[in-house]
């Protein structure tokens, strides 16, 4: 037997009037999930926003919750009403979008939030399916043999994933945490207090970004090279209002902002020029000619330009720096000196 939603009509005459409410119930579940972690919305805000009495935003309230199943909870503070959907509910995903969110996942494999991953998995077919479709819809066991992710993977990701979620506790509360940390140009390890003021992610490597006491500055430090954390609890610290982490690593080749914002020219020959058209290596990647011979001069307004090097290094003789002279130089003396290891190896 047909289910139908109470009060509305399954009248020919009245289908128009049945859609409305159709559309309005849905409009109501999707505020509602908008507002709720910002405390909810009241009922004088729900009739005016879609422009119905309070008593019809309470009968719409009662069919939201008894006949579709969202979970409501109300606060009431005199004669006003605020509503919200109760904690811990998902809304429904349809299959491809809930199969896009676990790809994404799968990217995570081998990184300090692989910890995680099963854990969302199942929550993402039991929790996010089972009131509207069946999980052999989504077949996530066919999709992780049939997908193969070509990534580096952490040699220890779980112990990685514990100082991670250590590190956003710490960001979240704005708490002082001291760093056992391994520095790669001394080999040694040293000891920091680390006032946390968020992290970035480049090809799956996790950074902590935030102010160094011993150095007095902002420094960047490799998640995967902290050996330990001591998290001071009670130590808080004020996050700078002057301060963007998105601004701060805006002009950045990699994850180091040095400050020395320079303008990079290169050649990608014509056997590669076309990567440069399909995707951005950084935002400031600007295509300045296309050459007759199918070649592209390609500018880069870049800081850190140490880790450049290496990226441009790859390319081969594919690349080739024009602009400035001292980038030229070091990328043409790493090439000689890659060639001597390979003659002294001979």
């Amino acid at each position: 037997m047909k289910k139908y939603l109470p009060g509305v009509s399954v009248v020919p005459g009245r289908t128009k009037k049945d859609a409305t409410r159709g559309l309005r119930l849905n409009m109501i579940i999707d505020w509602l999930n908008k507002k709720t972690p910002y405390g909810g919305v009241t009922v004088k805000e729900l009739a005016e926003k879609f422009e119905v009495s309070e008593r019809q935003i309470y009968r719409d309230l009662s069919t939201i919750e008894n006949y579709l199943r969202v979970p409501l909870v109300r606060q009431e503070t005199g004669k006003t009403v605020r509503v919200g959907i109760k904690a811990g509910y998902l809304p429904g995903l349809s299959p491809q979008t809930a199969t896009v969110i676990f790809l994404s996942l799968l990217q995570q494999k081998g990184s300090a939030l692989s910890g995680h991953l099963n854990e969302i998995k199942d929550a993402l077919v039991s929790t996010l399916f089972k009131y509207h479709y069946d999980p052999k819809e989504l077949a996530v066991e066919k999709l992780q043999k049939r997908i193969h992710i070509v990534e580096e993977a952490l040699a220890e990701p779980e112990k990685v994933g514990g100082l991670f979620n250590a590190l956003v506790q710490a960001i979240k509360d704005s708490h002082r945490v001291k760093i056992w940390y391994y520095t790669t140009h001394s080999g040694e390890e040293t000891k920091r207090v680390v006032e946390p003021y968020g992290l970035i992610c480049k090809h799956q490597n996790w950074y902590l970004v935030g102010r160094c006491l011993k150095r007095n500055d902002i420094r960047v430090f490799r998640i995967d090279q902290i050996k330990d954390i001591f998290p001071y609890t009670t130590e808080r610290f004020e996050y700078p209002a002057d301060f963007s982490l998105s601004g701060y690593m805006a002009s950045s080749w990699g994850v180091i902002n040095d400050g020395k914002v320079c303008r990079v020219l290169l050649k990608f020959n014509k056997r590669v020029a076309h990567r440069v058209k399909n995707v951005l290596y950084h935002p400031s990647q600007k295509i300045e000619e296309e050459l007759p011979d199918g070649s592209a001069l390609v500018s880069f307004e870049v800081c850190g330009i140490a880790e450049m090097v290496g990226w441009l290094f790859q390319w081969g003789d594919m690349v080739e720096v024009l602009e400035p002279a001292w980038l030229r130089e070091e990328v043409r003396a790493l090439a000689e000196r890659v060639a001597r290891v390979y003659q002294n190896n001979t």
